[in-house]
């Protein structure tokens, strides 16, 4: 490999190493990639470039590694030695990884071989920088169109205990009785974590769990890791997981709901607490962001400063949020759904019947909805929540009701 002009070709100057200020990128869909390469300053050098890379995970080796099933994509530095590099290219194409080469000085018959096997790009160790992170984002374009990815929908509370668990789950078990799609909802109520109980279920592994795992979580362990009911997963959460939880760890939350939707159908998150620096990826990654409210000032009032929040300081389409306004009632106040509309500047609204005793007796019995009686009006109100706004299957001849009553 030709080095001399390996201290300045990933943002550093030749004197000192400070990296150039740079914009952040960010991938449209994570990658996994495995960097192969034998210089220590190259490798150093394209660490520091890389790390500015959002959705991008890194190991780095000096010869192939030869667990490649957990990358999507290896990029090789060339050294002098042809005959290895062809040797792992070999190897990699036998994984069906795409790969990338770096290199100033590369041979024909070296060239000759990355072609047959289907190499992605061969890019100029001088150009490095300003043509790897076109070569990443291409990587993960391509990868993004031919994986299925659930749509993420995020559930919050306009204001504390208004009831966003509950809608939740109602969200959930009727999406998941209603139709055969995959719904996955995970409790990221990082204080109380009420839904395991809610669903009447028995946890033994927990978010934290998963985040710590993160790299070890391949397809199949995604699927057994969560509490599942036919095909309505959840992945529990403990009551004061923030307060018990290195926050570094939880920086990770939104690398671990990639690997969710990338199993499932559908996933919801339950973020009960609202806003928080480590879930601000996830509503920047959610397709609609359903805010929970009820029906007075105080609500409104704070509905409304989160809505501020949202799209003035995030940065969130308003096109994104919808508002469920929680044990609703035309007899109990003076405020009508015209009246929140106007206050919060969001047309797109829904109701959900007041009566908090049925819903009490729902969770008690380890179902929201589904195994007490006289509840038709909620579900006929959550139905239209998921008709509307939820791109799921619905089996042909089967209405929303009559297939919740037939799995009674």
């Amino acid at each position: 490999m030709n080095n001399q002009n390996s201290n300045n070709i990933i943002g550093f100057s030749e004197s000192h190493s400070v990296p150039i200020d740079r914009d952040p990128q960010t991938l449209p869909f994570p990658l996994n990639c495995l960097v192969v390469c034998q210089n220590p300053t190259m490798r150093q050098d394209l660490s520091t470039y890389l790390a500015a890379v959002t959705n991008l995970k890194v190991d780095y080796c000096t010869t192939l590694d030869n667990n490649l099933k957990n990358h999507n994509l290896v990029i090789v530095l060339l050294d002098n030695n042809d005959q290895q590099v062809k040797s792992d290219i070999k190897a990699i194409a036998k994984h069906d990884i795409d790969f990338i080469l770096v290199s100033d000085n590369i041979s024909n018959d070296l060239i000759r071989t990355a072609v047959h096997f289907k190499v992605k790009e061969i890019i100029s160790q001088q150009n490095l920088e300003l043509e790897l992170i076109h070569s990443l984002i291409n990587a993960s374009n391509e990868l993004m169109q031919a994986s299925k990815i659930a749509p993420l929908y995020t559930v919050i509370n306009g204001k504390s205990g208004s009831g966003a668990s509950f809608i939740t789950s109602c969200l959930g078990e009727i999406s998941a009785n209603i139709s055969n799609e995959e719904i996955a909802i995970i409790d990221a109520d990082l204080n109380y974590g009420s839904l395991t109980d809610t669903f009447n279920f028995d946890a033994n592994y927990y978010l934290t769990d998963a985040l710590n795992e993160l790299d070890k979580l391949d397809n199949t362990a995604i699927k057994s890791m969560m509490l599942k009911r036919d095909n309505l997963s959840l992945l529990a959460c403990k009551p004061y997981t923030q307060l018990n939880t290195n926050p570094q760890t939880l920086g990770y939350l939104d690398q671990l709901v990639w690997k969710v939707k990338l199993n499932h159908d559908l996933v919801l998150v339950d973020l009960s607490r609202g806003v928080e620096k480590f879930t601000i990826p996830l509503l920047n990654l959610s397709s609609k962001i359903l805010i929970v409210v009820q029906q007075n000032i105080l609500s409104l009032r704070e509905t409304k400063m989160l809505i501020q929040q949202l799209t003035q300081h995030l940065g969130i389409d308003v096109e994104k949020l919808h508002i469920i306004v929680n044990r609703y009632s035309t007899k109990n106040s003076n405020i009508s759904l015209d009246d929140i509309k106007k206050v919060l500047g969001i047309d797109k609204l829904y109701v959900v019947s007041n009566n908090y005793q049925l819903a009490n007796a729902g969770i008690d019995s380890g179902s929201p909805l589904l195994k007490v009686a006289d509840h038709k009006a909620i579900q006929d109100e959550i139905s239209q929540i998921i008709g509307d706004l939820f791109p799921i299957d619905i089996p042909v001849k089967t209405t929303l009701l009559n297939k919740i009553f037939r799995r009674l």
